[in-house]
């Protein structure tokens, strides 16, 4: 079918063929955009999809949703897409189901907005992005002074400090399952120390490690035989996204977790990586690392403005756990996070001293 704009769809309701998977990852290059993903993490086994393509280009959007009720939702996540393929997108799911009265699109890249259809938008989350250049040393060099000063430092010290300091990355099958229990573990420690409940429960984390055996990459720093820092990334094509980056608490000290970062960024522009996406979380170290916060939107289309209408419980129920979350976030950043900042200097001065002596 063609549409005035030389844009043609293809419906995919009962099987998606083996080859969408492919598209999916050369399309969007995003682990929350392929069906491992909507399998493991959505537990969405037969969801359907839709693909836009035109006569000049080819296939432009694979749009993969599963149908609830009334509602569509698309599982896609985290891509930008032009507002015209969103109005084809729309046009094509009301005349295909009558009964659908709501499209939701959720977390997705900000874009202009036109439609026919009623609509509403609200920001749902952010994706921290890191723009990685070609070689390590440009990187570098761009970081601030301070920052500089302190990696220089620290990794230093480490190094002299521990014999056998020590650096490694895993991908994929590699990967041992154990070190991304591990890795989970001390996230868990660490968040329990901040008197804070780890969101990596033991669901989680078993899809995690099934996840990282497509997708994973593992960073390990190990001191005295045993792993005190580590980063789980998902890498497609040449986009890299952080899942949890963690270290020991007794390591504090030594600003391992900081290095581990450090190290894991210096892997994937060795590797060829153009971005690294650090998602959601404001953490202060994120901007330090050069992260620039791009927001992610839920944006919904509706059939009428009374299906409009009949949504807005929904939207206050929205804006109350977000406004819970806000709360949260600033007591956990300016309360909690300056509390342990301010033991942690104490610590430091004390160790430096008690060195000197």
């Amino acid at each position: 079918m063609t549409s005035p704009g030389n844009l043609h769809h293809t419906f995919y309701e009962n099987d998606i063929p083996p080859g969408i998977q492919r598209l999916l990852e050369e399309l969007y290059e995003s682990p929350f955009c392929v069906m491992e993903y909507f399998k493991i993490f959505k537990g969405s086994n037969n969801p359907k999809a839709l693909s836009i393509s035109s006569e000049e280009s080819g296939t432009r959007h694979l749009l993969v949703y599963v149908i609830s009720g009334r509602e569509i939702t698309v599982l896609n996540e985290l891509i930008h897409i032009r507002q015209c393929y969103l109005r084809y997108f729309a046009d094509t799911i009301f005349n295909r189901y009558e009964f659908i009265g709501t499209i939701n699109f959720n977390c997705i890249r900000k874009m202009e907005m036109a439609s026919n259809y009623p609509w509403r938008i609200w920001k749902k989350s952010h994706d921290i992005v890191i723009d990685l250049p070609k070689n390590f040393e440009l990187y570098y060099s761009t970081l601030s002074k301070h920052t500089r000063k302190n990696l220089n430092y620290y990794l230093g010290r480490v190094r002299k400090k521990y014999a056998d300091f020590d650096f490694q990355v895993t991908s994929t099958d590699d990967i041992n399952p154990s070190v991304i229990g591990e890795i989970i573990r001390l996230n868990r420690l660490r968040m329990s120390s901040k008197n804070i409940r780890s969101g990596f429960t033991s669901l989680i984390e078993a899809r995690i490690t099934e996840f990282c055996r497509k997708y994973g990459s593992v960073g390990t720093i190990t001191l005295q035989g045993k792993i005190v820092a580590g980063a789980i990334c998902y890498e497609i094509g040449n986009q890299a996204y952080l899942e949890i980056i963690s270290h020991d608490p007794d390591f504090n000290n030594d600003r391992v977790g900081q290095l581990c970062l450090l190290l894991t960024i210096k892997h994937m522009i060795a590797k060829g990586d153009t971005t690294f996406h650090l998602l959601w979380g404001e953490n202060e170290y994120k901007y330090r690392f050069l992260g620039v916060k791009q927001e992610l939107f839920h944006l919904s289309f509706y059939r009428s403005n009374c299906y409009k209408l009949m949504s807005a419980p929904k939207l206050a129920k929205h804006y109350y756990h977000y406004f819970l979350k806000q709360i949260e976030y600033l007591f956990n950043t300016y309360v909690i996070g300056k509390l342990h900042k301010s033991i942690s200097r104490a610590a430091v001065v004390r160790h430096d001293n008690e060195g000197a002596d």
